[in-house]
């Protein structure tokens, strides 16, 4: 399976959206991994799914850390291939050894527009909405990969702007192997190469 642009898939929280997206050839699979963040998942509940899956990376989403001990054991315990945050949490933690994903607003990128570009070998990508004007976003891949977060919406336009792929969000499952497939499915399917 392949998709016409790259795919993180993010706030996984069951093994069935991390297997379909897997199935789906999606690129990241992002966890929620402070215990204070809606759809956290716990290291033993993301071992259980990590051992069901091959081929995405995954993405440690350490929104609301606070310091860089809870990073070193998110590192232990998660073992992942990228974090991503935003830029409050960028700014508290001065130690990234992994790839970075960084959310930010435009306006937020402009205003703190010199502190990132000094760090920019930690910061593999831009996260920005797909509400961000699209001369906005172009403006960001001249400095930046850029992925676009969508609201599992797709939108045409965003794969022929010069952005490195897309950003989406799992959901819960009403019950154990009962789940809707249907949001990512909208996007993921549209995305297929044939």
């Amino acid at each position: 399976m392949a998709l016409r642009t790259s795919v993180k898939v993010g706030s996984i929280t069951n093994l069935s959206d991390a297997r379909y997206c897997a199935g789906m050839g999606v690129d990241w699979l992002g966890f929620r991994t402070m215990g204070n963040q809606e759809k956290y998942i716990s290291p033993e509940l993301f071992k259980e799914i990590f051992g069901w899956f091959a081929g995405p990376k995954v993405i440690a989403e350490v929104y609301g850390i606070q310091t860089q001990q809870q990073l070193e054991k998110v590192l232990a315990d998660y073992q992942p291939e990228f974090i991503e945050l935003s830029l409050k949490e960028f700014s508290v933690l001065q130690t990234l050894t992994h790839p970075t994903i960084l959310s930010v607003t435009y306006s937020e990128f402009q205003q703190q527009k010199e502190i990132i570009l000094k760090q920019k070998d930690r910061v593999e990508y831009l996260l920005v909405s797909s509400e961000t004007d699209p001369a906005h976003i172009i403006e960001l891949t001249k400095e930046f990969s850029v992925l676009v977060k969508m609201s599992n919406q797709f939108k045409p336009e965003l794969p022929e702007l010069p952005i490195h792929g897309i950003a989406l969000d799992g959901s819960s499952e009403e019950k154990p192997g009962l789940k809707s497939y249907e949001a990512l499915a909208n996007v993921l399917e549209l995305l297929e190469v044939d």
